[in-house]
């Protein structure tokens, strides 16, 4: 799996040093990285929004011109990016508010590469979570498979529901979308629709989502749906 990691410093030196680390991190863990640097929140912020990069980690100095790292951090959430955040500071000052953007940890600059190997095995101890990638107009977006609710085709427009409520569009066909996710706790339950079915709560006429929202089962191969989701159920019931 490759990991796509952003560094944003406006020191040259310090960016050198960090992406050296990482490096030297990835290939002893026998593990893939694209690593992208950045002198300035501005150009990071940039790239996002033009889907140049859609980074799985981010390495953000706070003390660099114009717009500060955890400006930038507030900016990168607000563009949705779920990232974990390492903030690069010579100084703790501002860990009250890396709250408010969830930042995942500090390392104290310069950092040492036995505190730079510690935070990355506390956050990549366990594989991070699988994406996909979505074209969405000039872009491309890349959600948490298992933060998909369900998708809907309607027309020549299949839309992601996604579980914090947002929608993610895109001209991309059902079908292909479906041999992307190639997951099994997805069930093509109708010509229109593919739910996930960690989210469904209960079963009517329809599918009962966790969200309140309702997802139709065809008529014709009803039983065929109903009887896939009950053996999926009893299997993670089971802890199997």
């Amino acid at each position: 799996m490759v990991n796509r990691i952003a560094i944003c410093d406006d020191v040259e030196v310090e960016r050198f040093v960090m992406k050296r680390q990482l490096m030297v991190y990835f290939q002893t863990n026998g593990r893939e990285a694209q690593i992208q640097e950045y002198e300035s929140g501005e150009s990071l912020l940039a790239d996002i929004e033009e889907g140049y990069i859609w980074p799985d980690l981010i390495f953000l100095d706070i003390y660099m011109g114009d717009l500060n790292g955890m400006d930038t951090a507030r900016k990168l959430r607000d563009l949705g990016v779920k990232a974990p955040i390492v903030f690069l500071t010579a100084s703790p000052d501002f860990a009250l508010e890396s709250y408010e953007v969830e930042a995942s940890g500090y390392l104290l600059k310069p950092a040492e590469e036995k505190q730079t190997t510690a935070i990355l095995n506390r956050l990549l101890k366990s594989e991070l979570r699988r994406r996909i990638s979505v074209k969405c107009r000039r872009q491309y977006r890349y959600p948490f498979v298992d933060e998909i609710l369900y998708l809907e085709s309607d027309r020549h427009t299949v839309t992601l529901h996604m579980l914090d409520g947002s929608v993610l569009e895109t001209a991309e066909k059902l079908g292909n979308l479906e041999k992307k996710i190639e997951d099994p706790r997805f069930l093509r339950c109708h010509q229109s629709f593919l739910v996930n079915m960690d989210h469904i709560t209960d079963v009517e006429e329809e599918f009962l989502l966790r969200n309140g929202e309702r997802v139709p089962i065809r008529v014709r191969g009803r039983k065929d749906v109903l009887d896939a989701y009950n053996h999926y159920f009893r299997i993670k019931s089971s802890g199997n």
